[in-house]
């Protein structure tokens, strides 16, 4: 008996994607009042719990001490050396990040759900009580030092860098970077300070996502819930000057390089900007998938690039626009005119219907695709609600794709999507 050849020439069916449902976290407040988020999920035994300070850049006033204090916090505790940390981790399979950033930093843990009750006295005693050993505080320097002077040979990281500093202003914690005469100036009563300050159980939020029950509430409130380390207020953010619109050309000299890389953008908003989720499908068009405007003209079409990309960043105060792509060095004029078109083809051409539809048809899809496991859901969770916003952002997420117009994107186009506005780097030879 023959079977049918499926004829691969022709696309499956396809049916309009109309109901969304994205699973909530349950928020309840430990005895101490720490905020305490889950969503319990998923048929794997695995469980990932963070714990949320507000604590990155934007609240330290020595740059480089808020990336220094999250690091060393697997350098040493009042109970546990590091070496200790490191084997008892290993022991129950787990594993440990530390996540420092622009305004929040974190300790994550990734376990099986049965470790998770043996695992918490060794992370509250992480977080609560590091001693911030001198040996590990200069290992942590000198490592941090050569990784950074592996980057100051990469032009991707030099054009980052730049492009930041011209956007915010290098005093900005937004637009600051690690250099190593910060990292040398920074002392361990630096980090034991920021610590104290910004590390506490007044400061943070834990989230638990995975599979489970409801007595890991219980297993958290008895570890957790009973202790009140470096008692300080939640921090508010201190009021910092915006960026100012207006053109910037600068180039990065790197000399021997076979690449440039080009990074060009503009200051927006954050995410709960009425105007969010218009600019936000307006620039997936110009270069946020695959099948976008500039991976076809640039990488397609021209060969100029293996990528280019265009992303709106929203941090917590606030949001830019950023293409960014790396060429070989003698096509770097010509992929900036080819960008440019691409930007004003937007402003003065409506997107047709037929592209519109494919990029709601992808939108729709990826929406779809993150809501699988407890983990992205949990993400999901934090997008919301590190920004003040309910799950109805989600709601109004998918309303916004459905509606949307070619006219509501060229009017977009035209209200944010202004060259002379537009910040743009080249680091290269």
């Amino acid at each position: 008996m023959m079977t049918a050849i499926l004829n691969r020439t022709i696309a499956p069916a396809s049916q309009a994607l109309d109901h969304f449902e994205v699973a909530q976290a349950k928020t309840r407040l430990l005895d101490n009042g720490i905020p305490f988020h889950s969503i319990i999920s998923g048929t794997q035994p695995v469980i990932r719990l963070e714990i949320i300070f507000n604590a990155g850049n934007w609240y330290e006033e020595k740059p480089g001490v808020a990336f220094l204090s999250s690091k060393m916090l697997s350098g040493g505790s009042r109970n546990f050396p590091a070496k200790e940390i490191e084997e008892s981790i290993a022991l129950f399979g787990a594993f440990m990040e530390l996540n420092p950033g622009p305004d929040r930093s974190s300790l994550t843990i990734y376990a099986l759900s049965r470790h998770l009750q043996s695992l918490l006295p060794l992370i509250l005693n992480i977080i609560s009580e590091p001693v911030f050993p001198d040996k590990e505080l200069d290992n942590l320097k000198n490592i941090t030092i050569q990784n950074l002077k592996v980057n100051l040979n990469k032009t991707s990281y030099l054009a980052n860098v730049r492009f930041k500093e011209l956007l915010f202003g290098e005093g900005h914690p937004y637009g600051s970077s690690l250099q190593e005469k910060r990292i040398l100036n920074s002392t361990k009563e630096d980090l034991s300070g920021f610590h104290k300050e910004y590390f506490n159980y007044n400061n943070c939020d834990i989230i638990l996502a995975g599979n489970g029950t409801e007595d890991f509430f219980k297993l958290i409130n008895n570890v957790f819930g009973k202790a009140k380390w470096n008692s300080s207020d939640r921090k508010s953010a201190k009021a910092l000057s915006s960026f100012t619109p207006g053109a910037k050309k600068e180039k990065v000299i790197k000399e021997g390089t076979l690449q440039s890389s080009i990074r060009m953008g503009t200051g927006l908003f954050t995410i709960s900007h009425p105007d969010y989720f218009k600019t936000f499908i307006l620039i997936e068009i110009l270069g946020g998938y695959f099948g976008s405007r500039l991976m076809k003209n640039i990488r397609e079409d021209k060969g100029y690039t293996y990528g280019i990309n265009a992303s709106l960043i929203c941090l917590k105060h606030e949001g830019y626009l950023t293409i960014g792509t790396d060429v070989k060095k003698e096509f770097t004029e010509d992929t900036l005119k080819e960008i440019k078109k691409e930007i004003e083809i937007l402003r003065t051409i409506a997107v047709s219907n037929e592209e519109l539809e494919t990029v709601k048809n992808y939108l729709l899809g990826t929406f779809l695709s993150s809501l699988n496991t407890p983990f992205s859901l949990a993400d999901k969770f934090k997008t919301i609600y590190f920004n003040e916003l309910g799950y109805s952002f989600y709601d109004n997420y998918i309303k916004s794709i459905k509606e949307i117009t070619p006219g509501d994107l060229q009017a977009t186009a035209n209200k944010y999507l202004i060259p002379d506005n537009f910040i743009e780097v080249i680091a290269g030879s």
